[in-house]
């Protein structure tokens, strides 16, 4: 048991002051003769997909190791690197930026990854070295330019062992420009880590935890942790260098994957004129993208009961017209009466669904 509070302990300091990226298993290199649709296990991605809502016209800005700019599936509007005098080299040697940009938004073309937004514009910062380490100084300067370039998602899909007084302005200062930022809840390095990672523990910063392919949490620890929304990390299928893909478990893949997903939400809610807010993403994700973990809402039931109630009354009032119109009973209702519990039923009816259409939404 001390040997083990001394594992945690120790990773704890190590990735107190830089990060490292720990996937929780090594990639497998995917082969496939036809275009590879991401893993849909709720089926929530089809309903969007389905009705031609893929990200378009939403920015999405990825901190990370940057990007293969020769990979086929990947396009991006504008990309620069931070991580050294040379801005320009925003060349991802890593991998991990790569994938985190399949996820999201590898275009539809006839090969390779369908991202989860495809149409979205993808914004590169390159924050991290090819070693896949970062100082908090990187991760400021993307977040400053990223609200330069006026997108309307971050996605940060690393981890600090601490909090930083000018990181948390950074991040104040996107939120305040109606920037949603979505970061990882933090991987877990060993048994019982339950650590904080930064900056997704921010209270602004939407945090990810990690489901496996089944829907479930993928690890008990994520429950200790702060986490605002669940998304699926387990297998998920990403672009990697040389055109290949690559099958890839760990938070920062269900990090990228609610970002993505998160871009589908604004963009049904902008094509309907919709206001958008965290607070009003973070409710259709969870009901999306948790996959009942948490238990299904109480409000999906009340359409239920309504019917039964309500089929109850009209059955009611069906027996006692027939049995006063066979004069079988001695005190009858007046026909006012009749008509203000009909009224009652539709108006119940109709504020009842109307409180839950606006509860859900």
């Amino acid at each position: 048991m001390m040997k083990k509070q001394l594992l945690i302990i120790l990773a704890g300091i190590l990735f107190a002051g830089n990060f490292a990226f720990q996937p929780v298993h090594a990639s497998k290199i995917v082969e496939s003769d036809r275009e590879v649709n991401q893993l849909d296990e709720a089926g929530s991605l089809a309903k969007y997909h389905d009705n031609n809502i893929n990200g378009k016209n939403i920015k999405i800005a990825i901190l990370d190791t940057g990007i293969d700019t020769t990979n086929r599936d990947l396009a991006f509007k504008k990309a620069i690197n931070f991580t050294s005098a040379d801005s320009a080299d925003f060349t991802d040697r890593n991998g991990h930026g790569t994938k985190i940009a399949g996820i999201i938004g590898a275009r539809k073309n006839g090969e390779g990854l369908i991202g989860i937004a495809p149409n979205s514009e993808l914004y590169i910062a390159k924050v991290a070295n090819d070693s896949g380490k970062v100082a908090f100084a990187e991760v400021i300067k993307g977040l400053n330019w990223a609200v330069q370039q006026k997108v309307d998602i971050i996605n940060i899909s690393l981890e600090f062992g601490k909090g930083n007084e000018a990181l948390k302005e950074a991040i104040d200062n996107a939120v305040e420009h109606d920037i949603i930022v979505v970061a990882s809840a933090g991987n877990i390095r060993a048994e019982g880590d339950t650590f904080k990672a930064y900056p997704g523990a921010y209270p602004d910063v939407i945090s990810v935890g990690m489901l496996n392919v089944h829907g479930q949490i993928y690890a008990d620890e994520f429950k200790e942790k702060k986490v605002d929304v669940y998304a699926p990390g387990e297998d998920l299928t990403s672009a990697y260098f040389d055109n290949k893909m690559t099958l890839d478990t760990g938070v920062s893949y269900a990090t990228a994957y609610a970002s993505g997903y998160a871009a589908l939400v604004m963009e049904d809610r902008l094509s309907r004129d919709e206001s958008i807010s965290r607070e009003s993403l973070l409710k259709t994700m969870k009901a999306d993208l948790n996959q009942g973990i948490n238990g299904t809402p109480w409000y999906v039931y009340t359409g239920l009961i309504l019917n039964i109630l309500t089929f109850c009354a009209v059955i009611g009032l069906g027996i006692y017209s027939i049995l006063s119109y066979r004069k079988s009973i001695t005190r009858k209702w007046p026909l006012r009466t009749m008509g203000i519990s009909i009224a009652i039923i539709i108006a119940v009816n109709a504020v009842v669904r109307y409180l839950v259409f606006l509860i859900s939404k």
